[in-house]
């Protein structure tokens, strides 16, 4: 015999069962059973009416747990076209995503919002109206889209709107939509980031492959004339002027190789984050006189004119830097004013501009075309390009440059016109010591 004690609720009583079995019943967990209100065991049923009414707290719960995880609940009621319905009870998030308060939140004011849409799911059509009509005909299930709008206050999102069709239970017609709202904003841009470094992933692996493809060729080109021309200058009955001739082609052609080698060398290190400085005393002017020096028989030889202009004493101003990638960046921008010129002048120097030290390098050469100009001081960028081919070089001297300005503390942008010139200027940090 079993016994169960019921407490009656709202007078201080007890009801005792005296059991003497007990069957075993299966109970579906999990399961609610609805009794309409018809139904004569609705009202015999004590505790009909308190679960309609925690069903109606659910359901509040519910678009709490929605916003809580940063969606904004809402359902939409058509009207007679697209724009004239209404949108019932929107969560407060509503102003938060939108701009607009819960109770002025309107179909029509949500559609001028819009700016683009792109369906998720294939059946979905573009055009809201389309949409409209094909969710009203039951050709929608689900729709799911992504929406760019602009806020009230002229702020651009990109929101996810994820819905199902309200059917109405006497007529079964589409009523409204019942759906959320996700701020997908910061997801979008966070792609388009992946986006744009997959496409200079890409377009890096595509110069680099160009370059490797062309470095065996401006390898072999100075290595064979210092073999040819070392071979020819041993042989016997050679005339001095040939030798001489044959020395300085040498010469030039070990140089041209060392180079190649060094800019390599040193992409490899930029590119690896592993270049390091070495600050110490330079002396600007010495170092303008330096890379004049060294380019003006290039220059005498395509008889074009090549000066500097120092505006103090050369040993009047020293600055404290890594004078080493200072001069080389110096001497990549003057390399190819010119190389890249074939008639008329280049010149290079420097001004003091207020905490900085501006230098600039220009030419009358070839100029750089408008397409090329957002490239150029990309790696392997000028070895790949087509205009530039004719002329020797790896390409990585603008790239070099622009890599040991920035670890300087500067930076190097340019005035270019096709067939007007270029003009490249630079800056560092001002850390002259002038001695009196």
């Amino acid at each position: 015999m079993y016994t169960l004690l019921i407490p009656q609720k709202g007078i201080d009583r007890v009801v005792v069962y005296f059991i003497y079995s007990v069957k075993e019943k299966k109970v579906n967990i999990n399961t609610i059973n609805m009794k309409p209100e018809t139904s004569p065991e609705f009202s015999n049923s004590r505790f009909g009416k308190e679960v309609e009414e925690q069903i109606n707290i659910s359901g509040d719960l519910f678009c709490k747990a929605i916003e809580n995880a940063d969606g904004v609940p809402y359902q939409l009621i058509f009207g007679p076209g697209i724009g004239e319905g209404y949108f019932l009870n929107p969560g407060f998030g509503i102003k938060q995503l939108f701009g607009v308060a819960p109770g002025e939140f309107t179909e029509k004011l949500f559609q001028l919002m819009i700016e683009d849409i792109i369906p998720l799911i294939e059946d979905i059509p573009i055009d809201p109206v389309e949409a409209r009509k094909k969710i009203i005909s039951g050709g929608i299930q689900k729709y799911k889209a992504e929406i760019l709008v602009m806020t009230q206050g002229g702020e651009k999102k990109w929101i996810r709107d994820s819905s199902v069709p309200v059917i109405d239970d006497k007529t079964g017609k589409v009523t409204g939509l019942l759906g959320i709202f996700f701020d997908i904003s910061e997801y979008k841009q966070t792609l388009l980031q992946l986006e744009k470094a997959m496409e200079r992933a890409t377009e890096s692996d595509r110069l680099k492959t160009a370059f490797l493809n062309n470095l065996p060729h401006e390898i072999r080109t100075p290595l064979n004339a210092i073999v040819g021309f070392s071979t020819l200058l041993n042989e016997p009955g050679q005339f001095m002027e040939n030798r001489l001739e044959f020395q300085e082609i040498i010469t030039h052609s070990s140089d041209h190789l060392l180079e190649i080698v060094d800019d390599v060398v040193e992409i490899s290190k930029i590119e690896a984050k592993i270049v390091r400085l070495i600050i110490k005393e330079t002396n600007l002017n010495q170092m303008l006189r330096r890379v004049y020096d060294r380019f003006k028989p290039d220059a005498d030889e395509k008889n074009i004119l090549i000066r500097y202009d120092a505006p103090m004493d050369e040993k009047e101003i020293i600055i404290t830097t890594d004078g080493y990638k200072l001069f080389q960046s110096l001497t990549n921008l003057v390399s190819n004013a010119v190389k890249f010129t074939e008639e008329g002048k280049v010149e290079f120097g420097y001004s003091i501009k207020e905490d900085k030290i501006e230098f600039y390098v220009s030419d009358t050469g070839i100029g750089i075309g408008v397409e090329h100009q957002p490239n150029i001081f990309k790696p392997f960028y000028q070895a790949a390009s087509g205009s530039t081919m004719r002329y020797e070089g790896t390409g990585l001297g603008l790239s070099i440059a622009k890599a040991y300005i920035e670890l300087l503390g500067g930076k190097i942008w340019f005035n270019s016109e096709r067939g007007e010139g270029s003009v490249f200027y630079f800056n560092i940090p001002d850390t002259r010591q002038v001695n009196g």
